[in-house]
């Protein structure tokens, strides 16, 4: 397969251009010379009329006609050019015969009102006019002519001048397109250096391009905004790594640093036993952590599929709630449950339940002792919104954009994470994904509330 042919986009603009005015121009000039060849067969038409009736005038007197018949020398010398013709004929005789170039007359057929022919089918070279004649009780039929050739050199000399002038009009203007679309596209250029100047390494870039062309302003946001998603990701990327790399290093070197003193010396039966169950809560941990990576995933890529159901939302967060009683009870706190008693839903009763006993146990876990967690939900305009409520716990604004991100801390000291392995909010955003629903948080008088809002079907 051939590569195609690269071309400026103003080289390409110049040759539409020129194409576009080699259709005007040729289309103009085709109008104008048939209208030019229409106006002198009209010119010759009228003259060869007006000759046929200054004849009809003449022969109307009896003295006249026999002097011109007699003498036709003398019409000849009015008629002056040589291209010039006259016939006067009866039947098979003629008259009067003016035809200094001997210019071959086809068979006319006799007609009472003024006929025009030209003297053959192809190559003519005379224009005819005919008519016949009624003169002392008899029939004539007469002819004038003239010879082509005046207008064909006419013609051929305004055909060259129109060529001319086509030619000079197409370059021209496919010239002006050029410098036309060079000026236009000045911006894009600049467009494009800009754009190649862009390297991740350097955070926060913009390209900045002055421009009065619409387009080009909109692409520059376009890609100005583009630039903004990938460095967005690109940081979310990097925290991701330093985040996962930490989460695996600490179980790996629990691992590994249990393992090097246990082989440092001879152990007991029952020591060997208690370092298998901490190596198996360590990998418990990692395993649990890998499901919810490969979780979020699956999600992400379309890869999971959701069993919905209809169900009584009450009573699932009434059975959640009985589920963390007890955990709660340990940190002197109280949950509480505002959901009307009729509220259902249709979704994935698995899911949704994981969503929510991930907010709870958060709420448990960064709570404060003695404090009351509120559970509530509500119907909405076509949707349905489930609030955990952390009492006297605020999340600073600067953190919420990034709080659903996988493996996202806000204390920089890393403590020990709960269960989820620092993935428990991004889960209840990938559960929200698959419902078309939402995930958010806010800050309120009362403490910090996560909400998550799913499509009332």
């Amino acid at each position: 397969m051939k590569n195609p042919v690269l071309l400026p986009l103003a080289t390409r603009l110049s040759i539409a251009f020129a194409l576009v005015s080699c259709v005007v121009f040729l289309s103009v000039a085709l109008l104008s010379y048939q209208n030019m060849q229409q106006m002198i067969q009209t010119q010759q038409d009228q003259a060869l009329a007006a000759r046929i009736s200054r004849i009809e005038i003449f022969l109307e007197d009896a003295q006249s006609f026999k002097l011109l018949v007699q003498h036709p020398k003398l019409y000849e010398n009015m008629l002056g050019q040589e291209d010039n013709l006259l016939l006067l004929q009866h039947q098979n005789s003629r008259l009067i015969e003016i035809n200094p170039l001997q210019v071959h007359i086809p068979a006319l057929h006799y007609s009472s009102k003024l006929q025009f022919q030209n003297n053959q089918a192809e190559h003519p070279s005379t224009r005819l006019a005919f008519k016949q004649v009624q003169f002392d009780g008899r029939s004539y039929q007469l002819v004038a002519g003239k010879q082509l050739a005046e207008g064909q050199r006419a013609l051929a000399t305004y055909l060259s001048k129109l060529v001319l002038y086509s030619l000079l009009g197409i370059l021209l203007s496919t010239f002006m397109a050029w410098l036309a679309g060079r000026y236009i596209l000045k911006s894009m250029r600049q467009l494009m250096l800009a754009t190649a100047q862009v390297n991740i390494q350097q955070p926060n870039q913009h390209i900045d391009v002055q421009s009065n062309t619409l387009e080009v302003q909109e692409l520059s946001q376009a890609m100005n905004d583009m630039l903004g998603n990938i460095q967005s990701a690109y940081q979310q990327l990097a925290r991701f790594s330093e985040d996962i790399s930490h989460e695996l290093r600490t179980p790996l070197n629990n691992l590994i640093g249990q393992t090097q003193i246990l082989l440092s010396r001879p152990r007991e039966p029952a020591e060997l036993e208690n370092l298998l169950y901490s190596n198996l809560e360590e990998y418990e941990r990692l395993s649990q952590m890998i499901e919810s990576m490969l979780f979020i995933a699956r999600v992400e890529h379309g890869g999971f599929t959701v069993e919905k159901q209809h169900f009584n939302l009450n009573e699932m967060l009434q059975e959640l709630l009985e589920y963390f009683s007890f955990l709660a009870e340990e940190k002197q706190m109280h949950l509480k449950i505002n959901v009307p008693s009729d509220l259902s839903l249709t979704a994935s009763t698995a899911l949704l339940q994981r969503a929510v006993a991930n907010l709870i146990s958060n709420a448990i876990t960064y709570g404060q002792p003695g404090s009351e967690i509120s559970v509530s939900a509500q119907r909405l305009n076509h949707s349905i919104k489930i609030s955990v409520l952390t009492p006297e716990v605020w999340i600073a604004d600067e953190h919420h954009p990034h709080l659903f991100e996988r493996f996202y801390q806000i204390d920089d000291s890393r403590h020990e994470k709960a269960q989820t392995g620092g993935l428990g909010l991004a889960i209840v955003q990938s559960i929200m994904q698959l419902h078309q629903g939402g995930a958010t948080v806010e800050n309120t008088p009362s403490g910090v509330v996560f909400s998550l809002s799913l499509p009332d079907e």
